[in-house]
């Protein structure tokens, strides 16, 4: 299977995308969701099935479809803006002439019919473009509604004006057209108003859209367009996708670094606020990593680059963010099953009405004013609108702040969230481990060049401890050979042709003698304890504490508020783990325990229908955290692209983590107000249209008005701010 990505143009509400989504599903063995607020599919699909096959499947449903792109509509924002005011100039007499009898002549019906005629036609021609390509293919939308209601509104006062005398001219007259039809009068004014109301809505929710969408916009702009080659003693400017990995670039300061690189000199300070939502500037020296689009605040640097094109990590971001705002939540779908039969049933009750009134003793025009109403205010774009504008919001607000969802189900899945596992190093604690104590039996240069040798290429929060220790010593260290890492536990290698090895002491087993005494030493101070072996013989034990990161207590805290229970687990050791847990006020903690025990701890919880969620670096914690209902890992966007975590944290801190399950919990809040006022608009209008006591122009005036406040509502979201 592979995932194909495709841009749709000309949808124009929720039962259109319903509609292509049904016929790349029906290809054989694809499975395909289709977002009508981005315009966007992705489709999983078999080798057998072919691009072409996508494309002509979304055509041959009336729209259009390009690969891996934005598929251009033929009316966007621009096009309606110029729509909606060529209406509203010409709706404006169209409705002071119908509404006040002083403006009206002989034949007024006429001149307010001619004057109409471009606005429901030429200004409405996107709904009934609409509506002709959808019964093409026999289906029904919004457009069909809308457009119907126009074309039966303007035909009808057509004939009563052709087929009227002239005493009639002073027929419709006064306010009293808002909520009530004079027996005799024409719908011109109606069919105008209808068109430039649904227009008006269709333009401030586009322009709505477009501002949901921003965070992708905003990534995207983040792009460099050129380095600085350094090519022997001269320094070439190229456009990025000329520049190849391994090439070194030059970085001065001020200046965006262009590409993923490693630092080969030079220092100086990073700010990675548009890209980590890191809001201090983050220091950085030779053999470190630094991102494409973080911004160098001073110093220079020659850097080797890494990554290019698609695999870099703000390629990567923007594939999260995109893909997240192109997924569907299950509550989405649920909407979308309501979507597919509202049409019909809209058009079935508008007859009906039709027919009530005019076997009431009504009049023919009434019956159809009414029957009219009812089409127009049942439109079920906010209903659409509801769930995907809070996503595409929610999700790009959470890119600006470093937190990228993997997709809708992890918005859901933090809303009913009972119980936390947290991982301690890296996760509560700095995860920068220092070295506090040590004892070796062996001379202290040599003792510390074998420990260097062996953890070189180690990224262990220890072993990064053990090398900075090694590092202020000034040592020259050889690599190890034939080096086996074991998660959670140590690393084993030779060195200098000896079997050496380090690590924990459950793993190692506590040493005998002097060294014994001196690791439950270090036992009982706190620290964490690893034990260093040379020819199956103990030579030294080392000592290292790590310290709880400061906004930790305030992220548990919150935690707690938010009704989530928080369980640390980890490998340290029982007092390590046991102070992290008092001084945070965490009363369930697991010490010395084993990969495979966390995912044993998150799968006995699960099976106790607890809503669990995994925080961890994604290493040590990879079972768990594939095993939790979510999934958050802490990284600092270097293995974004690899991660599989529901939620990636390019802010590598605890608050971080709960930013984001508020964040998820405040997208839900908004989609279900948005869903509330959706269904309760429709529930609540149709009886009242039904009952004659909604005049078309109202109809089509609340409706849209459904639709903006669904989509300004959701853009709340964009200042939804993080407490770290």
């Amino acid at each position: 299977m592979r995932i194909v990505e495709l841009g749709v143009g000309g949808m124009t509400c929720t039962s259109c995308s319903i509609r292509v989504e049904k016929a790349l599903s029906d290809l054989p063995g694809v499975s395909a969701t289709v977002n009508y607020a981005t315009g966007e599919a992705i489709a999983n699909v078999p080798t057998q099935i072919s691009d072409e096959q996508l494309v002509k499947a979304v055509q041959a449903t009336g729209y259009s479809a390009v690969l891996n792109g934005q598929a251009n509509d033929q009316f966007g924002f621009a096009e309606f803006k110029i729509r909606f005011w060529s209406a509203a100039i010409l709706t404006f007499p169209i409705m002071a002439i119908s509404m006040f009898s002083q403006l009206q002549f002989s034949r007024w019906q006429l001149v307010v019919g001619l004057l109409a005629l471009p606005v429901v036609s030429w200004a409405a021609w996107p709904l009934h473009r609409g509506a002709l390509i959808n019964a093409r293919h026999r289906a029904l939308t919004m457009d069909s509604l809308v457009s119907l209601g126009i074309f039966i509104s303007y035909s009808w006062s057509i004939y009563l004006a052709a087929s009227s005398d002239t005493s009639m001219h002073m027929a419709n007259s006064g306010w009293r057209l808002l909520f009530t039809r004079d027996p005799q009068g024409t719908y011109f004014e109606v069919a105008a108003s209808v068109t430039t109301l649904v227009l008006l809505g269709k333009m401030l929710e586009l322009r709505a859209r477009d501002r949901a969408t921003s965070a992708l916009t905003q990534l995207a702009a983040l792009n460099p367009l050129t380095a600085t080659v350094v090519n022997g003693l001269f320094h070439v400017v190229k456009p990025v996708e000329q520049v190849r990995v391994g090439e070194t670039i030059f970085i001065p300061a001020g200046s965006q670094v262009p590409l993923d690189s490693i630092i080969k000199s030079g220092a100086g300070h990073i700010d990675a606020a548009l890209i980590t939502g890191e809001s201090q500037p983050i220091s950085v020296a030779a053999g470190e990593k630094i991102i494409g689009g973080t911004v160098l605040i001073d110093g220079s640097l020659f850097a080797q680059v890494v990554a290019t094109g698609q695999d870099t990590v703000l390629a990567a971001i923007s594939r999260l963010v995109h893909q997240a705002q192109a997924g569907k939540a299950q509550v989405t779908k649920l909407v979308d099953r309501i979507s597919a039969i509202f049409v019909p049933i809209v058009l079935g009750l508008a007859a009906l009405t039709f027919v009530v009134w005019l076997a009431t003793s009504h009049t023919f025009a009434q019956s159809i004013a009414t029957g009219i109403s009812v089409l127009v205010i049942a439109c079920p774009c906010a209903l659409g609108l509801a769930t995907p504008t809070a996503i595409l919001v929610g999700t790009g607000r959470g890119a600006q702040l470093g937190i990228l969802f993997r997709g809708p189900a992890s918005l859901e899945s933090s809303e009913k969230l009972s119980t936390i596992f947290l991982d301690k190093t890296g996760t509560l604690t700095s995860g920068g481990m220092l070295v506090s104590e040590w004892t070796s039996l062996i001379p202290d240069a040599q003792f510390w060049s074998l420990v260097g040798s062996l953890e070189i290429n180690t990224t262990h929060p220890v072993a990064q401890g053990l090398l900075r220790k090694v590092e202020n010593l000034d040592l020259s260290i050889i690599p190890a050979t034939n080096v086996h890492t074991f998660a959670g536990r140590g690393v084993q290698g030779e060195v200098s042709g000896k079997p050496c090895s380090i690590g924990s002491l459950n793993w190692l087993g506590l040493p005998d003698g002097t060294l014994s005494d001196r690791a439950n030493e270090f036992v009982q101070q706190e620290l964490s304890v690893v034990v260093v072996y040379q020819d199956a013989r103990a030579i030294g034990v080392i000592g290292l504490r790590d310290e709880v990161e400061p906004e930790v207590v305030s992220a548990v805290t919150q935690l707690k508020a938010m009704q989530i229970d928080p369980i640390i687990i980890s490998g340290d050791s029982k007092h390590n783990v046991e102070r992290v847990a008092n001084s945070l006020g965490i009363t369930q903690f697991h010490s010395e325990i084993s990969p495979e025990r966390k995912l044993e701890l998150v799968r006995t919880a699960i099976g106790n229908n607890q809503l669990v969620a995994m925080v961890g670096d994604g290493v040590n914690d990879a079972a768990a955290l594939a095993a939790a209902h979510l999934s958050i890992a802490m990284g600092d966007g270097t293995d974004v692209a690899a991660s599989a975590a529901d939620i990636v944290l390019l802010r590598s801190n605890m608050q971080a983590a709960v930013d984001a399950i508020r964040l998820s919990r405040a997208t839900m809040r908004t989609i279900k107000t948005n869903l509330i006022w959706a269904f309760g608009y429709n529930v609540a209008a149709i009886p009242l249209a039904m009952l004659g006591l909604l005049n078309p122009m109202l109809a089509a005036g609340a409706m849209a008005f459904s639709s903006v406040f669904v989509v300004t509502n959701s853009l709340r979201l964009r200042r939804f701010s993080a407490l770290a």
